[in-house]
């Protein structure tokens, strides 16, 4: 039983009633027919909730979700079978929680109150848990889902509610305390969830779930315990065909393993280590690097302390730390790390100072780091030593947090050390975040990596965020960013690339919520967001356009929402700033509800004083590629003849229409003639 989350997206599709779009004169527009109406008695500040409906075909279904821009949600991610915690929970490989009593007792509760809290430590093996529970909760099982909320604080509300549905929606390390009727609601919400055979799964930590707000899930509250240790490392060798290799788990270098009985996590990494080893000569390795290698750790920072004094002691273990930071890297950056910590803790570095000190060779020495060529490493034959240096360094001074962060973000953040050193510092943060669930690192990679080496905040974020345990905090985390006010331009341009690059094609409906807002802070036109849209439309085209069509009804539902208004417009524009995009838009023109959204979105831009100059820019654009196009010239003078068919909008053709040598251009010319009589024509047909 392991604890090892997978986030998957999958396309999904809707449909929209056709009919012929007669133009109309006002820019601003109440919702079309057929748009979904603002939910009564409404989310504050206009926000609304997410509606999700589902059809079920096959083994896990066919989803089909509104994915908002603003306002509360859920979103639903499909369990596969690929998934490691499904496999994990399958017969024969999963073994169930030590505390047998709560775990036999866990499929009566679901059944009876279709919702129950397994509130254990993370690691524990609470989600291959859940997956078990839902697997084998009816027959046949339910469909399987994570839930990724995009809320501003935890509610039943954008819960899903369909039927045949078995999700999972991990509640660990809460930002804020929920509010006083969370734990009401979540009864409510399970007896509606049991008249449709559904079922929720909610994970949570002790450290979160406990207050009067969580007293009346008490009853479908389950304390889990991880899995006996041995036997979870016994179902992997089996599992993977190796069941030669329990005897080798009667050998007196597990004893201590055994008594201490380790979680579900720190198993399975057992386990994975043991299946990968030539033979039983590495055994003692192996236990060695799943103690962390802590008795290692303790001898390098206390080598020769009775001999040597204070001032030797600091610099060795300054260079131990360094090296664990740059392990790999260059000397010379293993020594400036180690010279700028020694700075930062009011040593003084000045010429004299270094001059007089132990040489470069001996200091390495003096710390156990080797030199291959120009690079410096800690002992390779230990796999694992320079992350758990850096481990025990977090764990054994926590009140230093904030200064150890500085000091590696500042390193990685000097232009003067080697892009590549430099990236091997980003990387070994992102995975101490991940390991410690420490957001601070995360922020400081955000706020400190500008310029040239934002690249490496890009890198090392996108990593965190497609982490299987912390992604779902990164994920969030950018969300935050976006959701303020007047976030800084380097951190809205960071969010940018990173939802327009592996982890945007890998997740396109969490990034282009993201990637949404952060449209809203750049101006209209940015090339930053037009490459942003222009990949993820290339890659994803399907959930690129149901998206900005979801937005575009969003907007014009709620017309007095000026954040939503920027966000779409901005949105939209960038899209139609690429072939790529522009080619999405108008292939969705063939939908006659999509076709006035799109209409709408235009005579909007065209009203909006900062975004005219870029709207001129695209539609010449569209003029240079579509003005001798013998296929699709007719559909595109036709679609803007909607746009402009507003009187109050043709004086923008004007920019369009002349060249600098006084010649009127046809493919303008034609937009205006149609664009006139469908309005002459729109006023007689309304008149009484």
């Amino acid at each position: 039983m392991i604890d090892n989350e997978q986030d998957q997206q999958e396309g999904t599709e809707t449909t929209s009633p056709s009919a012929e779009p007669p133009p109309v004169e006002p820019v601003e527009q109440t919702a079309p027919a057929g748009s979904p109406p603002p939910p009564e008695g409404g989310e504050p500040n206009g926000q609304q909730s997410s509606s999700v409906n589902f059809n079920h075909s096959g083994e896990h279904g066919i989803q089909a979700y509104n994915l908002h821009l603003n306002g509360d949600q859920a979103i639903p991610v499909p369990v596969t079978e690929s998934d490691a915690d499904y496999k994990a929970s399958q017969d024969g490989r999963f073994v169930p929680p030590r505390n047998t009593d709560q775990w036999e007792t866990a499929s009566k509760l679901l059944d009876e109150y279709g919702v129950i809290v397994f509130c254990a430590a993370q690691g524990t093996g609470r989600r291959t848990a859940a997956v078990r529970l839902l697997r084998t909760v009816t027959s046949p099982p339910p469909a399987l889902f994570d839930l990724e909320p995009e809320w501003s604080k935890p509610s039943v509300r954008p819960l899903p509610k369909e039927a045949g549905m078995g999700s999972i929606l991990d509640l660990s390390d809460l930002a804020e305390q929920p509010g006083e009727r969370l734990g009401t609601d979540l009864v409510s919400y399970g007896a509606e969830l049991r008249k449709n055979n559904s079922f929720l799964v909610i994970l949570a930590t002790p450290a979160d779930w406990y207050g009067h707000w969580a007293e009346p899930t008490l009853p479908f509250t389950i304390r889990l315990e991880s899995p006996d240790a041995r036997a979870l490392v016994t179902a992997e060798f089996r599992a993977n065909y190796r069941g030669d290799r329990v005897a080798w788990l009667d050998r007196a270098e597990f004893a201590g393993i055994w008594k201490a009985n380790p979680s579900a996590r720190a198993a399975w990494r057992l386990a994975d280590r043991l299946l990968q080893a030539s033979g039983p000569e590495q055994i003692q390795a192996i236990v060695n690097e799943f103690g962390d290698w802590h008795t290692e750790v303790e001898k390098l920072l206390s080598r020769n302390r009775a001999t040597r004094g204070d001032a030797q002691l600091l610099s060795t273990r300054v260079t131990v730390w360094a090296g664990a930071l740059l392990h790999g890297g260059q000397r010379r950056s293993v020594i400036k790390a180690a010279d700028d910590l020694l700075i930062r803790l009011g040593i003084e570095r000045h010429p004299v100072n270094v001059l007089t000190d132990a040489t470069t060779s001996s200091r390495l020495d003096a710390a156990e780091i080797t030199r291959d060529g120009d690079r410096a490493f800690h002992d390779t034959q230990k796999e694992g030593l320079p992350a758990a240096i850096l481990r025990h360094l977090w764990d054994e001074f926590p009140t230093q947090h904030e200064l150890l962060r500085k000091w590696a973000i500042g390193i990685a953040a000097d232009r003067s050390v080697p892009e590549e050193d430099a990236r091997l510092i980003t990387t070994v943060l992102w995975k101490l975040a991940a390991h410690r669930h420490d957001r601070a690192i995360l922020d400081g990679l955000a706020n400190d990596l500008k310029g040239p080496r934002r690249v490496l905040a890009v890198e090392a974020l996108t990593k965190a965020a497609e982490d299987a345990e912390f992604g779902r905090y990164v994920r969030d985390r950018l969300r935050q960013w976006m959701d303020a006010k007047n976030p800084s331009d380097d951190k809205v341009d960071l969010v940018i690339e990173i939802c327009a690059g592996t982890w945007g094609i890998q997740q396109p409906t969490l990034a282009l919520t993201r990637l949404g807002k952060a449209a809203g802070h750049k101006t209209f036109g940015s090339p930053t967001v037009v490459n942003a849209f222009q990949q993820l439309a290339l890659q994803r085209p399907d959930d690129v356009r149901k998206a900005l069509d979801q937005w575009l009804t969003d907007a014009e539902s709620r017309p007095t929402d000026e954040t939503l208004r920027r966000q779409t417009l901005g949105s939209f524009l960038a899209l139609v700033s690429s072939d790529e995009g522009t080619d999405l838009i108008l292939n969705n023109t063939h939908d006659t509800e999509a076709r006035l959204r799109i209409i709408h979105a235009w005579q909007k831009l065209l009203s909006t004083d900062d975004a005219v100059d870029a709207v001129v820019t695209q539609l010449s654009r569209w003029h240079e590629r579509f003005h001798e196009d013998p296929d699709r010239r007719e559909a595109v003078v036709d679609v803007l003849a909607d746009i402009f068919a507003p009187p109050s909008l043709r004086p923008g053709l004007d920019r369009l229409m002349v060249t600098e040598e006084a010649a009127i251009l046809p493919l303008w010319r034609d937009v205006l003639v149609l664009a006139a009589n469908r309005y002459e024509a729109s006023k007689e047909a309304s008149a009484p």
